[in-house]
């Protein structure tokens, strides 16, 4: 594709994110990335210098303001996602904000309205599920290579972030389940292929600011079928997610972001395990592959004027707003049975 038809990418944040879409952005021929946004005029040109950025904003508002820019990417923290995706769709923009699409299902109501009336397309931005590992698994499991689907588990855990990061702000949207334990809300109701019907919530809270440091949760769905997960920011990484069934087991070592490429999924059935790897011709070889498809496809669906879905065709808004209504029935309840100490 010629530079000239590709889709012109700003990015509000200097954050790390910046790194993976400054990285994944060149592996696909669909977009560019021209801009990037800091409220900090000296950071933004730092950051665009060292990332090879061509333009480097001011503010955030002067970013979604460039009449140049045609999808604006929020990698903001999750408590400024509302506010800077309203104002980006009312400028025009398409906007790929980052997960948690908000704080709250109110939030996510006015996000999508502002969709709707600026008739501009928004996408949460779960970049696991555009791995092809996602596809596959979800393939097989379809096929009934693991009998009916009983039980679905997953973990993630990440320590080491000072007290200063925002996901240790409440009233920044921060906390282990908005910021990782999202992610396996997501992955189970993505392969329960439904909504609980009842939701189950501890956590270990922070005594200074109150946010959720280690929280596991447990989703009914109907059929018999149960989820577990367990998310936390003060525990040693790991990361994993297993589907169990009555003919058999799918375990993804890292489903949410698999450390090489090609990556491997390894199903067991009569005690035999069979490594699958997935390798997808249609993907760029890569670990960045997730961040660079999901955006392929938020590109295509821009020029083709088409609602967002994930590639096996789940309506995004919908699921957005289906999350975040699980995310916020955890947390309540985790409230309810061990309150949080400290300021809001």
């Amino acid at each position: 594709m010629r530079e000239t038809d590709k889709l012109r990418c700003g990015i509000l944040g200097t954050g790390w994110m910046l790194g993976k879409y400054a990285q994944a952005i060149p592996l696909i021929d669909d977009a560019i990335l021209l801009a990037v946004a800091s409220r900090d005029a000296e950071r933004a040109r730092a950051a665009a210098s060292q990332r090879n950025i061509p333009r480097a904003h001011p503010s955030y508002e002067s970013l979604i303001n460039d009449p140049e820019i045609d999808i604006v990417i929020n990698a903001l923290h999750n408590g400024l996602h509302c506010e800077w995706t309203v104002r980006a769709l009312a400028a025009g923009k398409h906007v790929l904000c980052e997960k948690p699409l908000a704080c709250s299902s109110t939030e996510v109501d006015k996000m999508f309205t502002a969709a709707h009336t600026s008739r501009r397309w928004l996408l949460e931005g779960f970049m696991y599920r555009f791995h092809p590992q996602m596809a596959e698994a979800k393939r097989r499991i379809a096929a009934g290579e693991i009998g009916r689907i009983l039980y679905i588990r997953s973990h993630r855990a990440a320590g080491g972030r000072g007290r200063e990061n925002p996901r240790f702000w409440r009233d920044a949207g921060g906390g282990a389940l908005m910021d990782i334990g999202c992610y396996s809300v997501n992955f189970s109701r993505f392969f329960a292929g439904a909504e609980p019907q009842r939701v189950e919530a501890n956590a270990h809270f922070d005594e200074q600011t109150g946010v959720d440091l280690t929280l596991s949760g447990s989703l009914h769905f109907g059929g018999g079928v149960s989820a577990q997960f367990v998310c936390s920011m003060e525990a040693e990484p790991s990361y994993a997610a297993e589907i169990i069934g009555t003919e058999g087991r799918l375990l993804i070592p890292n489903p949410w972001s698999p450390p090489q490429w090609p990556a491997d999924v390894q199903l067991t059935r009569q005690g035999k395990t069979e490594i699958i790897r997935i390798e997808m011709p249609d993907a760029p070889p890569h670990i960045l592959a997730p961040f660079a498809l999901e955006l392929k496809h938020f590109c295509r669906c821009v020029r083709e004027n088409r609602a967002p879905q994930f590639p096996v065709g789940i309506d995004a808004e919908q699921d957005s707003r289906g999350n975040m209504r699980v995310l916020e029935a955890l947390l309540e309840l985790a409230r309810a049975t061990g309150p949080a100490a400290g300021p809001r």
